[in-house]
């Protein structure tokens, strides 16, 4: 026995010696009649020396409980100055804990992961356990959650008869071409954009990006395991989410176009941004079956088998021309936004309060006048224009200047009918002053239209 723990022992032993001492002085003449008084003596005496001990050691231990209070009283004194101090912030903090834990509850969530990476051990053991519905969205371009890993569970689940459905993303389409301009560097874009399709290229850069690669593995892959191959559909518009729904619980993740500033520049990707909310099917609760049904629109809303997938890939050079004649202008202002210098006038990072687009249509028969003057200026081309001004290409800029006031004259082109509107809606505003001149082999003016306001300060 330890040297802290013999008094506490010694007291107890003391007490137990005590209680005998007593007992046989009480009970003793009861079976024994003529007990000597000496005996009688000494169990007094024992008693009085026994309950002495007692009382001292009581004492003893007395004290040191009071020492041990004083510690703890001592030691725990800055914790209840800490809890007082901020009460306030830790009864708000305990408050939104409960608003946060009641409103996950309501909405169905269980769980919230990181990134796709920390839900990967979860997500393959409820495949390798599924027993109804296996339905993947996004799983081809997965960043870690691979298709390539789960084919062979998948070829399993579907000869129990379980019911698997994946939606896969088809390169071919213009919103996979605008996620792969997202995801390259500026000068892969480039080269995108740029390429002469004037007749058909086999061997478009766009073929050598990520986003068709993967798909063409894909193809490739599900072609091995046709089991598989046949639960697959591959969606045209944007799906909004990765997501993988299996039996009563869903894996949801948004998609976003926004990165955060410290992600590692070398992985574009744009799917693995944000972070994984798993819900359950609940009763009262309907964001799984609101889950669900995103999944359900877009499977039967996607009619491009494994089948039509390889077929208009064996003619992607002329479907990507097409993308590119139909959209082209569209891919060029996203790579002017993001890519180009920002000191560039054409294609700079429009700060401007209204978008602009660029004019796609021929030159119609109108020139620009200063008020001052009467001499007209041949307009070459209109650049772009927003609903605010126009962005002018002119042969000579010698005598305009910046904040000069300018009139828009002529007619407008009877078709199509896009341009005939637009035209008349800027010589109807007829007066604009000059908002930027870029001087170089090219000069460009920028005009914006005075309104009726700026109109009646002027005459006041």
């Amino acid at each position: 026995m330890s040297e802290e723990r013999r008094p506490f022992a010694r007291m107890l032993t003391a007490c137990f010696f005590f209680l005998a001492v007593v007992a046989l002085y009480i009970l003793l003449p009861r079976y024994w009649h003529n007990v000597p008084e000496i005996i009688k003596h000494l169990l007094l005496v024992l008693c009085a020396v026994l309950c002495i001990h007692i009382i001292e050691y009581a004492f003893f231990w007395w004290e040191i409980f009071g020492h041990m209070k004083n510690i703890f009283t001592e030691t725990l004194s800055p914790t209840h100055k800490l809890i007082n101090d901020n009460r306030t912030l830790i009864e708000k903090t305990l408050c939104s804990s409960n608003q946060i834990i009641c409103g996950a509850a309501v909405c169905g969530l269980t769980d919230i992961y990181y990134s796709r990476k920390d839900t990967k051990n979860d997500l393959y053991n409820a495949v390798k356990n599924a027993e109804r519905r296996l339905w993947l969205l996004g799983i081809a371009h997965s960043e870690i959650v691979q298709l390539d890993d789960l084919l062979s569970s998948l070829d399993e689940k579907i000869t129990c008869g379980l019911d698997v459905r994946i939606l896969l993303l088809d390169a071919l389409q213009p919103a996979a071409v605008f996620r792969t301009l997202l995801e390259s560097t500026a000068s892969e874009v480039t080269k995108i954009v740029n390429t002469d399709r004037s007749k058909i290229k086999p061997s478009d850069p766009f073929f050598h990006q990520r986003v068709y690669s993967d798909f063409v593995h894909a193809c490739n892959r599900l072609r091995i395991f046709p089991n598989v191959g046949s639960t697959v559909r591959f969606y045209t518009h944007t799906p909004n989410c990765w997501l993988m729904l299996v039996d009563n619980t869903v894996h949801f993740q948004p998609y976003t176009f926004g990165r955060s500033p410290e992600q590692n520049v070398s992985n574009r990707c744009i799917g693995d941004n944000m972070p994984v909310f798993k819900f359950q099917k609940q009763l009262d609760v309907m964001t799984f079956d609101i889950l669900k049904d995103h999944f359900l629109k877009m499977w039967i809303t996607s009619n491009i088998d494994l089948f039509h997938a390889e077929t208009r890939n064996a003619d992607r050079g002329r479907i990507i021309k097409e993308i590119f004649d139909l959209h082209s202008w569209w891919f060029k202002q996203v790579h002017g936004v993001l890519y180009q210098p920002k000191d560039s006038f054409v294609n700079a990072i429009d700060l401007r309060k209204f978008p602009r687009q660029p004019w796609k249509w021929g030159q119609p028969s109108v020139s620009l006048c200063p008020e001052e003057s009467k001499k007209a200026i041949t307009i070459k081309t209109i650049c772009d224009y927003s609903c605010k001004g126009l962005a002018l290409q002119i042969e000579d800029i010698s005598g305009l200047s910046y904040g000069q006031v300018v009139c828009l004259q002529g007619d407008s082109p009877p078709e199509p009918f896009e341009a005939n509107y637009i035209m008349d809606y800027f010589l109807k505003i007829k007066r604009f002053k000059i908002t930027r001149i870029a001087d170089g082999s090219q000069p460009i003016v920028g005009v914006q239209g005075i309104t009726e306001a700026e109109r009646d300060d002027k005459s006041d």
